[in-house]
């Protein structure tokens, strides 16, 4: 998924982050790619090549994985499907051409045929509290996934979607995937039938303040090629039972006999030398201002804090891990938290030091700060809480 070809909002950051926390939000995901698998050795050879077990899905339940390399480091995320005589591998995070090209490169006698869908497909994501409504609303006769990692296959008016219960934000969300023919009629219905539900089209700030919070990492990001599973917390996406598969030695390694020397934290500050509470910069996010671009544009700055990614961090001088003048970690992503009010971090620090209230040093934007690690993800929203 590339990033940088979304919006960094449609109409206000401020407005579509409550759209992810109290009602519903609709992001765009066209750069996701998709796989088919077909032929009857699929499901054996897509086992021996990602991190889950595929072969203990049955039609219509999905799982999350990894395709990594020799060596274990990540290489995309995926989320693959169940069909009755296919699998569809979601390629969310990373590249597609990556994925296939690695896939491609393993078939030999294997009776599989592979094909990437990405030009004849595309997915979007409804998250939020209310984004189930939102689609019972299109599909009011069809079942819908009630369930994480399951999905439908469901039809309106002649338009065919698969809607799978999966978030991208960390709020309860669903994924659509359809031709992008009947695509954009089912957004148009989408979209309307988010109207009296707060519905918002979400850009990447909003998403990005909401993902940080839920402890999220963004491939490119927060993690790369660089990294192994375990750093950046993707344990979950592994199933560390299952037989063989590329590059399951060093990752069973590290998780039965050794351990990493990054993870990846949440880290936050009330010490930085410039606006850092919403109440601080409202003038930018007041609702008189939705359609303002200047505006919007100042807030989605000053919610990003960009000029602290990147920064390295040092060991606060009472911490006996810390060697001194050693950057002890690197900040990764930076955004203003709503729900804390504060900015928050996330960032590869040495594992040692990696328990929530160990605190470091960094200079952000010419400032000294002191910054703690935080447990993530966050609670969620408060009832009533407008994060004014």
């Amino acid at each position: 998924m590339s990033l940088s070809t979304l919006a960094e909002f449609l109409t206000h950051p401020r407005l579509e982050y409550e759209a992810l926390t109290h009602a519903v939000g609709l992001i765009d995901l066209p750069d996701v790619g998709v796989l088919r698998l077909r032929g009857a050795d699929r499901v054996r050879f897509l086992n021996a090549m990602v991190t889950n077990d595929v072969a203990k899905l049955s039609v219509g339940l999905s799982c999350d994985a990894l395709l990594t390399t020799t060596k274990g480091r990540v290489v995309a995320e995926l989320v693959i499907c169940a069909r009755t005589d296919e699998l569809l591998v979601l390629v969310l995070q990373g590249s597609t051409k990556s994925v296939f090209d690695a896939l491609d490169s393993h078939i030999i006698a294997d009776d599989v045929q592979l094909t990437d869908m990405t030009a004849e497909m595309t997915v979007l994501a409804l998250e939020g509290p209310k984004s189930r409504d939102a689609i019972w609303r299109i599909f009011p006769r069809e079942p819908l996934p009630l369930e994480v990692h399951k999905f439908t296959e469901n039809e309106y008016h002649g338009l065919h979607a698969t809607v799978l219960r999966r978030s991208v934000t960390g709020e309860k969300g669903f994924l659509i995937m359809s031709s992008r023919g009947d695509m954009e009629r089912l957004r148009d219905y989408l979209v309307q039938s988010g109207i009296g539900m707060d519905m918002r089209v979400v850009g990447r700030v909003a998403w990005n303040m909401r993902r940080v919070e839920a402890g999220l990492p963004w491939y490119g990001i927060d993690v790369t090629e660089d990294n192994f599973p375990k750093e950046a917390r993707l344990d979950d996406r592994i199933n560390y039972e299952k037989g063989c598969y590329l590059g399951q030695e060093p990752i069973a390694r590290m998780h039965y006999r050794g351990h990493p020397n990054w993870l990846l934290v949440g880290l936050t500050t009330d010490s930085i030398g410039y606006p850092v509470h919403l109440d601080d910069v409202k003038s930018l996010l007041a609702t008189e201002h939705e359609h303002n671009a200047e505006a919007a544009r100042n807030a989605a700055a000053v919610l990003s804090l960009d000029k602290a990614v990147g920064v390295e961090f040092f060991g606060s001088e009472a911490d006996a891990a810390a060697e001194p003048g050693k950057a002890a970690g690197r900040g990764t992503s930076a955004v203003q938290s709503p729900r804390l009010r504060r900015p928050l971090f996330l960032g590869y620090v040495r594992a040692k030091m990696a328990d929530a209230g160990t605190t470091f040093r960094a200079t952000i934007a010419g400032n000294d700060v002191s910054l703690s690690v935080i447990d993530l993800p966050l609670p969620g929203p408060i009832k009533g809480d407008k994060h004014a």
